[in-house]
């Protein structure tokens, strides 16, 4: 990440500014205030809550996992083949056996009368070992060990094609080594589907095996109302798959076409790749032009899109970190949605805006910077779940981001690994549509304060001390508690439109190690930040605003000149909220020589969809989701089954 020229005589201005705006944030005081009370509950939102297990939840089911050895330094950093499996694979012996098949485990609840089977997904993992020779930060990145998973289409390596992106003949997905039930396997299902304790003697399901799995679901909050669900073992597994399950996943129709830079004009809103250097896949080979014309290239890329929908909500993503659209569910009309509360997902390194002048490295957006320089891992499709997973964000080689889908959520998980990136730091956001997003909600604002452009906080820095031009966000204690990890926000559509609910956790120890992380808030109407598509689709993206083609684009959108547009003809910030890194520590593992995680930035976000028929604070029982997970306890027990085959 970062390609720029540095400014040292804005070093002592930036920090000074930084140093004095987030020391604050350790000590702020949260408590309620007058007319600001801190809205507090028990209850959480079990219904909209995934359940997972792993293996090692079920010891006398499951068996030891494949251990991996990443390839050594200097493997990976130099010029070589991009290769997600770096390393060597071991599958140590385990006196438990083989653990048992992972296409047999069903899932059912008892309804009082009988078992009934409910949808159950099961999801392999392994260590891979992701290296990206050919980048030129490999020689920084090297090789970089990841606990993921089996994906149904592995898809980094699909490297050949001529119009559209295809494996090479010799190339399949990597299974799982251990192809039972092993410790670091995943089982998904939903809280909602679970039902009341079977009696002991209960038959099980036709054709099921002579062991159960009784998994009670206890709840923290409320330790008496406890629910329960069976897992059984049946030849020809559950009735439920991709087709009848909770979760659509629909790749786009051009999402396997290859495309470049050249594919689109300097002043197409939606171009990609105008950065590429030689920070991502860097793939040579044809692309096909929609005139017929078939040229070479030297860094062409699949577009990548897909849609997902549920009967809570509709998410478009455009491409892998273009994420365009997110509609909710109208209440009590399944699979009727709203319209569409995003602008677009927004990721940025070193500074929020093109215009700003705290960045003393240069300014990354997920548009023209992070798109063309990143694969997909791979994806898959269950019952329960979708799961796709991004490789690669600029100079940040070997960064991940796991989307997974569920009915009422998706969760972003990012493994951040890479060079420390100095003040204004990493933001990864959401920014809003105008005039369909119409409050904003948290913890110290249950009342919400109106989306329309105009700032309610004062945690924006628009200008340092020497007079240049800034565009910078800090937590404002008295807005939003200053800590990304206890705190949830929300924001909800005008009229019917429903809302989403937003809560961040810490998914790996290693992340400790980064300084202030704080949530931030902008509603600003003038604030371009150089990508979008709302209010006014971004020309030019992410160059600056000040630039004389962005403007007379602007100028001709409006139809009138310049100097007599308003900010909301331009590209602006409504509702804007996210999380904010200061400034990162090195998170690659550079400076300790280990590929084993040791200092990545992890964590994730969740994003909870919510139908509402008005405006309506529902944030903190979908917090308590995430604060406070229900816990599965598992206990083996005898089963009689049902004579015969399948019911």
């Amino acid at each position: 990440m970062g390609r720029s020229t540095a400014r040292p005589a804005l070093v002592g201005a930036v920090v000074a500014l930084l140093l004095g705006l987030v020391q604050p944030l350790a000590r702020a005081d949260t408590s309620p205030r007058p007319g600001v009370g801190l809205a507090v509950t028990t209850e959480a939102a079990r219904q909209a809550e995934a359940v997972v297990l792993t293996g090692a939840d079920l010891p006398s089911w499951s068996r030891l996992p494949a251990t991996g050895t990443p390839t050594p330094y200097p493997s990976g950093s130099a010029v070589g083949q991009r290769d997600g499996h770096n390393g060597t694979m071991a599958v140590p012996p385990d006196p438990r056996g083989e653990g048992v098949p992972v296409d047999e485990i069903v899932a059912y609840r008892w309804d009082g009368v009988r078992f009934r089977e409910i949808p159950v997904q099961v999801d392999e993992r392994y260590p891979w070992f992701l290296a990206n020779g050919n980048s030129d930060f490999g020689i920084y990145s090297g090789t970089d060990q990841e606990l993921t998973y089996a994906w149904e289409v592995e898809a980094w390596n699909r490297t050949a094609g001529e119009c559209t992106a295809e494996h090479p003949a010799d190339v399949a997905a990597t299974p799982d080594p251990v192809p039972g039930l092993d410790d670091d396997d995943e089982i998904a299902l939903m809280a909602s589907d679970a039902g009341t304790m079977a009696p002991a003697g209960a038959t099980g399901p036709r054709g099921t095996g002579a062991r159960r799995q009784e998994v009670r679901l206890v709840d923290p909050l409320d330790p008496t109302a406890s629910r329960f669900v069976y897992l059984f073992l049946r030849p020809g597994g559950s009735r439920f798959d991709a087709t009848n399950g909770y979760v659509r996943f629909q790749r786009a129709a051009d999402a396997d076409r290859w495309i470049d830079r050249g594919s689109f004009a300097d002043d197409d809103p939606d171009k990609l790749g105008s950065s590429n250097t030689g920070y991502g896949p860097n793939l040579a080979g044809p692309v096909c032009d929609p005139d017929g014309t078939v040229r070479p290239s030297t860094d062409r890329f699949p577009r990548d899109g897909h849609t997902v929908t549920t009967a809570a909500y509709k998410m478009v993503a455009s491409g892998r970190w273009m994420v365009r659209e997110m509609h909710v569910a109208k209440p009590q009309r399944r699979g009727r949605y709203g319209p569409d509360l995003i602008d677009r997902w927004k990721g940025r390194a070193f500074q929020q805006s093109p215009d700003s002048s705290v960045s003393l490295v240069g300014f990354e957006d997920e548009q023209v910077n992070w798109e063309a320089n990143s694969a997909l891992l791979g994806w898959k499709t269950g019952p329960v779940r979708a799961l796709r997973e991004i490789w690669g964000a600029d100079s940040g080689t070997n960064v991940t981001k796991l989307e997974t889908y569920y009915r009422n959520a998706i969760a972003y998980r990012y493994r951040v690994r890479v060079h420390p990136i100095p003040p204004d730091g990493l933001y990864m956001s959401w920014d809003y549509n105008r005039g369909v997003a119409s409050t904003y909600y948290n913890a110290l604002r249950p009342a919400g304060v109106p989306i329309d452009g105009v700032n309610d906080d004062v945690g924006q820095v628009d200008e340092l001390p020497t007079g240049d031009p800034a565009f910078f966000d800090v937590a404002d204690p008295t807005f939003n508690i200053p800590l990304a990890l206890e705190t949830w926000e929300q924001v909800s559509g005008k009229g019917d439109a429903g809302s989403l609910v937003y809560a961040f956790e810490l998914t790996g120890p290693t992340s400790l190690a980064n300084p202030a992380v704080a949530p931030y808030y902008r509603d600003d109407a003038c604030l371009d930040d150089g990508t979008g598509d709302d209010p006014v689709a971004r020309p030019y993206p992410g160059e600056t605003s000040t630039d004389p083609r962005v403007q007379a684009r602007y100028a001709s959108l409006a139809g009138r000149p310049y100097d007599q547009l308003a900010c909301a003809d331009k590209q602006g910030a409504y509702g804007s909220h996210g999380i904010h890194f200061f400034a990162t520590h090195d998170s690659d593992n550079l400076f300790v020589g280990s590929p084993v995680p040791l200092t990545e930035i992890d964590g994730q976000q969740w994003q909870f969809a919510v139908p509402t028929a008005t405006p309506t604070n529902v944030g903190e029982p979908y917090a308590n989701v995430v604060r406070v997970r229900l816990r599965p306890l598992a206990t083996e027990q005898a089963n009689v089954a049902q004579g015969g085959g399948r019911p």
